[in-house]
C-alpha cells in the first residue's frame, strides 16, 4: 500500500482547521506564553535527541547554550552557568569574564540580583525532539484520519488530532515512568473510566479505542473546566488538579494559573503542558519546510470481528491462516499473557485482522474452529496471598517463576513494595513447573491453612474483624456470627446501632485470629451470583448524601498501575523488599492519592477554617470515623439535631484533636478511590447525554432508574449544579454506563 505525502496529509490538516474554524476561539495564545512557545519550537525543530538546551526553568526565554546529551558535560556546563549566575547574583556587574557578559546579557537590562541568585537554582535541561518528532510525524499517518473521525463526531477541535506528538510521538507502544501508558499516555486510574484495563486486556495499548477514551476524556475535562487550554492541562495534571488551581487562583486564564499556581506536584512539565501543544501545532503545520517532504504511514484496513466463546490465540491464529505475530501486531491490548497461552481471548473481544492478511471471507475462516476448541469460561486464575515476610523473590522461588513475569503479571506499579493480604496472580504455568495441578495447589496450600474467603463474605468465624457491606445492619451482623449487638457496640466504640456504614471495618469481639499461613487458591470458573442491587432493610441508617443506586462490593487486594513488562530489571533491593503492614509514608500515600483521583473534581480538602465540603456518598459516621470521634461530637460542634442529615454540598466543622489535616483528608481520599476503583471493575462510561429537564422531574430518581449511576459520578459530570435548586429547561448531564460482566468483557 502506497504511504500518503506530507503535502497531502497537511492539506487535509489545513482543510479541516479552515471547516471548524475553531483555533483563535478555543484555543488562545496569551501573549505571556509566546516564550514557553518558541521555546518548545525551537526543542521541537533545532535540536534531536543527541543534544538539548540548558535554559531557566521558570522563564523560557533565557537559553543558556545548547549542549551534547553526555550526563558529565551537561553537569559541567551547569555548573559553570550557576557560577556565573551567582557571581551577577552578588551584585557584581563591572570587570565581568566574557562568559559571565554572555549570561548577563540574556537577561533583561536591569534584571536583579534576587532574580538572577533564584535563576542559578533553576538551570534546567531539556533534550531536543526534532527526531522524535519526525519519527512520530510519519507514525501518525496511520491513525490520523480515525482520530479526527472521532473528533469529528464528538464536535471537539480538530487541533486535538496532535497531542499525541506531545504524549508519546505517536507511538501505540509507549509506556511512562510514571505508568502511563500507550499513545494518549492514560494512567490506569483515569483509564479505567474508559477503557478496560487487567491482566487479561489493556485498551490502552490499543491506538484506536484508547483513541475514543482519549476524546472522551478530554470532552469532560472541558465540561468541568470550561476552556480547552484548562481541559488540555488537566491531561497532564487531572482535571481535580486543574480544579484546585481555579479555586486558589481565582482565575481560569490558563496565563494566570501558570504564572501563580504554586500546587506541589503542578511542575514544569504541567506548567508547559498547553504551550507544548501550541508549538507542536506550529510546527506540524510548518512541517513541509522544515522537515521537507516525509511518506507518511499508510492507515492499515482491519477486519473486525466480535469473537462469540473464549479461544486460544494459538488457534485462532491457525484459524485464520496468521503469524500468532500478525494476531499480536494487530491486537495490542491484548496481554502477554494471551499470547504466552496462559489465557483465552475473552468472548466478546473485537478483534482485528489487517484485511491483505486473509486469504477467505472471515466467516468461512472462522467456522474452521473445532468446536472443542471454543469455550464458554476462561482460563481460571491462580492466585497467592501475601503474607507478612513475604517477598517477591522468596514468592517467585517457591512458585519456580521469576520475579519480572509477578511484577507484570500483577501489573505492580512497585515491586519493591507487596503488602500483607494482597492478592498475586501466579503464571499458569505454575502447576507444570511444580508438578502439580491447579487444584492440587490449592488442595495443598488449603492442608495447611485457612480456606479462602468467598465472594458472598469478607469474613467467616474464624476472622476477626468484618468489613460491612450495603444492606447490612448491626443486628445482622450479630446474628451472623453468634455475638450480641452491645458486645459488638462496646468493641467498636459504637454509639449507635444505626451509625454502620459500608466499607468500615468492625472488629468481631472473641473470635479466633485468622490464620498466618499462606493462602494459594484456584480462581472459581463461574463467578458466584450477584447480590441483589439494594438490600432490604426495615432498620434506619445514618442518613446519606447519595442513595443506595449500586451494589457496594469489596475493595480489591491487588494494586493497580503498570509499570513494568516481562523482561525488564528490577533491582536486588526492590526484588527482597519484604511485605509490611506500611504502604509507604503518609506524603507518599497521599501523593498517590491525589494522583489515582485525578478525574475527580470534587474538593477532598480541608479549609484553613478546618471546615469541609460534604461530598457524594459521605455521612457523619465516615467523618467520625476517620477523626476518631463520635457522629454525637460532630453534631454538637455544628449544632445539628440528632436526625439532622448532612447535606451534599454544604460546609462542615471538623474537630482535628485526634488526627493530623493530613491524616484525615488520606482516609477521605482512600474511600473514594476505593469506591470509584471498584465502581469502574464493573462500568465504564461509554457516552455522555445532555437532558434538558421538565416539569415533576426528579435528579435523584433519574439517575437512579434512567442512567442508572450513583450521585457522586453525576456530581462529577455536573460540579456547579444545584442539585435542590434545579430549574425546568436546565440542562444535565448523564454519564451512559456500559456494564461490564463477570469475565471482564462488556455486556450486551
Amino acid at each position: 500500500m502506497p504511504r500518503l505525502s506530507l503535502r497531502r496529509i497537511l492539506c487535509l490538516l489545513l482543510l479541516s482547521l479552515v471547516s471548524v474554524g475553531v483555533l483563535a476561539q478555543d484555543l488562545p495564545r496569551p501573549a505571556a506564553l509566546e516564550p514557553a512557545i518558541k521555546f518548545w519550537t525551537r526543542v521541537y525543530t533545532e535540536v534531536d535527541t543527541e543534544s538539548g538546551f540548558l535554559h531557566d526553568a521558570n522563564n523560557l526565554a533565557i537559553v543558556y547554550q545548547r549542549v551534547d546529551y553526555d550526563r558529565p558535560e551537561i553537569e559541567r556546563q551547569r555548573t559553570r552557568i550557576q557560577d556565573a549566575l551567582k557571581t551577577l547574583g552578588g551584585g557584581k556587574r563591572s570587570g565581568l569574564t566574557n562568559f559571565e557578559q554572555q549570561i548577563l546579557d540574556l537577561w533583561p537590562a536591569g534584571v536583579s540580583n534576587e532574580t538572577l541568585r533564584t535563576a542559578s537554582n533553576n538551570v534546567r535541561f531539556q533534550l531536543g525532539q526534532s527526531d522524535r518528532f519526525v519519527e512520530g510525524l510519519i507514525r501518525s499517518g496511520a491513525y490520523r484520519s480515525h482520530i479526527e473521525s472521532v473528533i469529528r463526531a464528538k464536535h471537539l477541535p480538530i487541533e486535538l488530532a496532535a497531542l499525541p506528538h506531545v504524549e508519546s510521538s505517536f507511538h501505540p507502544g509507549a509506556y511512562s515512568s510514571v505508568a502511563a501508558a500507550g499513545m494518549w499516555q492514560f494512567m490506569r486510574a483515569t483509564g479505567q473510566r474508559f477503557m478496560r484495563i487487567d491482566h487479561i486486556v489493556d485498551e490502552r495499548m490499543d491506538p484506536y479505542t484508547a483513541t475514543y477514551a482519549a476524546m472522551s476524556l478530554l470532552e469532560y475535562n472541558y465540561r468541568i473546566l470550561g476552556t480547552w487550554p484548562l481541559a488540555l492541562t488537566a491531561y497532564n495534571h487531572g482535571t481535580g488538579g486543574m480544579s484546585r488551581a481555579v479555586r486558589e487562583t481565582g482565575s481560569d486564564r490558563i496565563e494566570d494559573i501558570i504564572a501563580n499556581y504554586k500546587g506541589p506536584s503542578f511542575g514544569f512539565a504541567s506548567r508547559n503542558f498547553y504551550p507544548q501543544f501550541l508549538a507542536v501545532l506550529d510546527v506540524e503545520r510548518q512541517a513541509q519546510t522544515l522537515f521537507g517532504v516525509l511518506q507518511l504511514d499508510p492507515s492499515p484496513q482491519y477486519v473486525e470481528f466480535e469473537l462469540d466463546s473464549f479461544v486460544e490465540a494459538q488457534t485462532l491464529a491457525d484459524a485464520l491462516g496468521v503469524t500468532l505475530g500478525h494476531l499480536q501486531f494487530d491486537n495490542p491490548a491484548l496481554r502477554p499473557i494471551v499470547w504466552e497461552g496462559g489465557k483465552r481471548i475473552p468472548k466478546g473481544f473485537v478483534v482485528k485482522v489487517q484485511k491483505e492478511q486473509l486469504h477467505a471471507p472471515i466467516e468461512t475462516l472462522l467456522a474452521g474452529i473445532p468446536n472443542g476448541e471454543r469455550y464458554n469460561i476462561q482460563t481460571p486464575d491462580i492466585a497467592y496471598v501475601v503474607q507478612k515476610g513475604d517477598s517477591l523473590s522468596a514468592i517467585a522461588r517457591r512458585f519456580k517463576t521469576s520475579v519480572a513475569q509477578l511484577t507484570s503479571l500483577n501489573q505492580i506499579r512497585d515491586a519493591g513494595r507487596i503488602s500483607i493480604g494482597q492478592r498475586l496472580l501466579l503464571p499458569q504455568d505454575t502447576a507444570a513447573a511444580t508438578g502439580q495441578t491447579s487444584a492440587q495447589i490449592a488442595a495443598a496450600a488449603r492442608s495447611e491453612s485457612a480456606p479462602a474467603p468467598s465472594a458472598q463474605s469478607t469474613a467467616s468465624r474464624k476472622s476477626d474483624s468484618y468489613t460491612v457491606r450495603r444492606g447490612d445492619t448491626l443486628s445482622r451482623i450479630a446474628n451472623r456470627f453468634g455475638l450480641s449487638e452491645r458486645s459488638l457496640l462496646q468493641a467498636n466504640n459504637i454509639d449507635h446501632p444505626d451509625l454502620i456504614y459500608p466499607g468500615q471495618t468492625l472488629a468481631l469481639p472473641g473470635s479466633t485470629p485468622a490464620s498466618t499461613q499462606p493462602v494459594v487458591y484456584v480462581e472459581p470458573e463461574q463467578p458466584p451470583a450477584p447480590e441483589p442491587a439494594v438490600a432490604e432493610s426495615t432498620e434506619p441508617e445514618e442518613p446519606q448524601v447519595e442513595l443506595a443506586l449500586l451494589e457496594e462490593l469489596m475493595p480489591p487486594l491487588d494494586e493497580e498501575p503498570v509499570v513494568l513488562e516481562a523482561g525488564d530489571e528490577i533491582s536486588e533491593e526492590q526484588a527482597f523488599a519484604i511485605a509490611l503492614d506500611d504502604v509507604g509514608s503518609l506524603e507518599e500515600q497521599g501523593a498517590e492519592a491525589i494522583s489515582d483521583l485525578a478525574a475527580d473534581p470534587s474538593d477532598y480538602s480541608v479549609a484553613a477554617d478546618n471546615s469541609i465540603e460534604i461530598q457524594a456518598s459521605e455521612t457523619l459516621g465516615h467523618y467520625a470515623e476517620w477523626l476518631e470521634l463520635t457522629s454525637a461530637d460532630l453534631r454538637r460542634l455544628n449544632r445539628m439535631r440528632s436526625a439532622e442529615p448532612v447535606v451534599l454540598g454544604k460546609r462542615l466543622t471538623l474537630d482535628f484533636s485526634k488526627v493530623s489535616v493530613a491524616q484525615f483528608e488520606l482516609k477521605r481520599r482512600q474511600f473514594h478511590l476505593e469506591e470509584q476503583q471498584e465502581f469502574f471493575r464493573q462500568y465504564r462510561i461509554q457516552n455522555v447525554d445532555e437532558y434538558k429537564v421538565v416539569a415533576n422531574d426528579n435528579i435523584a430518581n433519574l439517575a437512579r432508574r434512567k442512567y442508572s449511576i450513583p450521585m457522586w459520578l453525576l456530581r462529577q459530570y455536573n460540579p456547579d449544579l444545584n442539585f435542590r435548586q434545579v430549574q425546568i429547561g436546565q440542562t444535565v448531564v448523564f454519564p451512559v454506563l456500559e456494564p461490564v460482566q463477570p469475565d471482564g468483557n462488556p455486556g450486551v
